[in-house]
């Protein structure tokens, strides 16, 4: 609200605004040639609509300062349309408040000169420029909260509009045109290779280092999913399968690839990045479960029957594959002596009838065992 008035102000204020309107056109006509030199944005605007834009700014202030009074609801309803429609302009709103500080500006100039020549007294100026700027605090407030309320809504849809492609992309639900569109809009090459990527994790910093520069990632079940120019570093508590690098049009074979990947990877408490190849037999593993289920009772269901000295045979020849089948280190992760670590893997051939010589043995039993941690 503007401060009271000393008697007559008001007045004396509501004869210099309506000299002021006389030379509306001129003001108006001036303000725009200064905000289009000052602000390039604006030079987008066509000339007769941002100076109707003025010309309603001035005519609303100028009609709020004849009385000296503050905005109406109307007004600044008025003066929030504005702000939406800058903003559906692509504007900024730094840009369009400098412009609304330059009307303004031109006003209480145009008011000092006019107050000079009819010779007006301190305090009518004074109760002037109160209203004036207190007037204008008003209006900016409402015009940057639309302005931005349009700009957040504009970053939603966005949002929106990335996210369908990125999961229509990974589907591969496209159309080629639409891919070749839309690849274009989201600022990708369909002629280039990316890597798809799949993650459990749902951390946002998660997000910005898995796709990196140049990528996309949708937050898709529990997981984090996307494309990225190249594969993803390890991050911490987080496993991700990638697939092979592939052109858009082929991203979706690849990120079936990737799921798959991030599945076995999951399923066996991996943390890292994973592509199927570095998961060795892993996933076959994972999908043929009564190859496993057999695996292991050819080779551990003997053991069960032993009790404690089954448990221990158990322990020793996972520890032994752990440690890549080296007598020496897996003794002494387990705390052994090699020959009482070679009397246990002897004894295991001794009870199933397998030989640790055979490749194919070897294969079938660690399947076994990697299949009984999963069942476990």
């Amino acid at each position: 609200m503007a401060a009271p008035t000393a008697p007559g102000a008001a007045r004396i204020v509501g004869s210099l605004v309506m000299e002021i309107e006389t030379e509306l056109e001129g003001l108006v006509a001036g303000t725009g040639d200064r905000i289009r030199e000052e602000i390039p944005e604006f030079r987008r605007v066509p000339v007769d609509a941002l100076a109707r834009a003025i010309r309603g700014n001035m005519q609303r202030a100028l009609t709020a300062l004849r009385d000296l009074r503050p905005p109406t609801d109307a007004e600044l309803e008025q003066a929030a349309a504005i702000g939406r429609e800058r903003a559906e302009q692509g504007l900024t709103v730094d840009a369009v408040l400098h412009a609304y500080r330059i009307s303004i500006s031109a006003v209480w100039s145009r008011f000092g000169e006019v107050a000079r020549e009819r010779g007006a007294d301190v305090a009518s100026v004074l109760a002037f420029s109160e209203t004036l700027w207190l007037w204008a605090d008003a209006v900016m407030d409402i015009v940057a909260a639309a302005h931005r309320e349009v700009e957040l809504e504009q970053a939603r849809e966005e949002q929106q509009r990335r996210d369908a492609f990125v999961l229509a992309l990974l589907t591969g639900t496209l159309t080629a045109s639409e891919l070749r569109r839309d690849s274009a809009t989201h600022g990708l090459d369909a002629d280039r290779e990316y890597v798809p990527f799949r993650a459990r994790a749902n951390a946002h910093r998660v997000a910005s280092a898995l796709a990196g520069d140049g990528g996309l990632v949708i937050a898709l079940d529990r997981d984090l999913a996307g494309i990225a120019p190249r594969a993803p570093a390890a991050v911490p508590g987080v496993a991700c399968g990638v697939g092979p690098p592939a052109r858009l049009a082929d991203v979706a074979h690849a990120f079936a690839v990737a799921s798959r990947a991030l599945q076995t990877a999951v399923a066996f408490g991996q943390e890292g990045t994973f592509s199927l190849a570095d998961l060795s037999i892993r996933p076959a593993i994972l999908a043929d479960a009564p190859l496993g289920d057999a695996f292991a009772a050819r080779y551990l269901e003997p053991l069960d029957a032993l009790g404690r000295m089954g448990a221990d045979l158990d322990t020793t020849l996972r520890a032994w594959f752990d440690q890549e089948m080296r007598i020496e280190e897996t003794a002494r992760v387990l705390h052994l002596h090699p020959n009482t670590l070679r009397h246990r893997l002897r004894r295991f051939e001794q009870v199933t009838g397998a030989s640790l010589r055979d490749p194919r043995h070897l294969v079938e039993l660690w399947w076994a065992l990697e299949r009984r941690r999963l069942a476990g």
